[in-house]
């Protein structure tokens, strides 16, 4: 799930266009997958464009949710599960199996996308969709995973939640946030 939020945030703005001012894509998928040794092994320059059109048929998953679109979103995760390699098979990890799906030999991007489509389908599946969300911040598209006992969260951060409390708390009593006058 985190990789599939990592990847939007990192890689996509709003409308799904690619992070005009990143100019670093492969830093950024470095930083993504360096959780997974062996991932980030396989990482070349010739994954990017996969990545970023990974990346921006995830946005319109999430923006099709902030729009209420479930069935959109469903659609859009159905042709993701469709494309993908998914092959669930377990593998032992440090010690301990775990549940894969891809293929053991699956190219570096469609691991992901199998692996992203299906985190992302379970959280729809489990009628938990309002939980993956955009944030609500004016200048933000940022994308996270409510995991709040209410499902209240709005913002990806604290830090886009106050600066929205701010404006308006500033609003409210007429200040504009300039400094004062000498």
């Amino acid at each position: 799930m985190i990789v599939s939020i990592d990847l939007v945030n990192q890689l996509t703005a709003a409308g799904g266009q690619a992070v005009p001012a990143a100019g670093d894509e492969l830093g950024a998928l470095t930083r993504i997958l360096v959780f997974d040794a062996p991932s980030l092994a396989a990482l070349g320059a010739d994954d990017v464009p996969g990545f970023i059109a990974l990346a921006r048929v995830l946005r319109e998953i999430f923006d099709d949710l902030r729009g209420d679109d479930v069935d959109a979103a469903a659609d859009r995760l159905n042709t993701l599960l469709a494309r993908s390699p998914a092959q669930p098979h377990l593998a032992k990890e440090e010690g301990r199996w775990r549940l894969h799906h891809h293929p053991v030999h699956a190219e570096l991007v469609a691991m992901y996308m199998a692996i992203c489509a299906e985190a992302l389908a379970r959280v729809v599946s489990a009628g938990d969709g309002d939980r993956l969300g955009t944030c609500q911040a004016p200048d933000c598209e940022r994308v996270f995973v409510d995991v709040s006992k209410n499902a209240s969260r709005r913002f990806c951060t604290t830090t886009c939640q106050n600066r929205v409390k701010v404006t308006a708390f500033r609003r409210r009593r007429g200040l504009t946030g300039a400094p004062p006058a000498e």
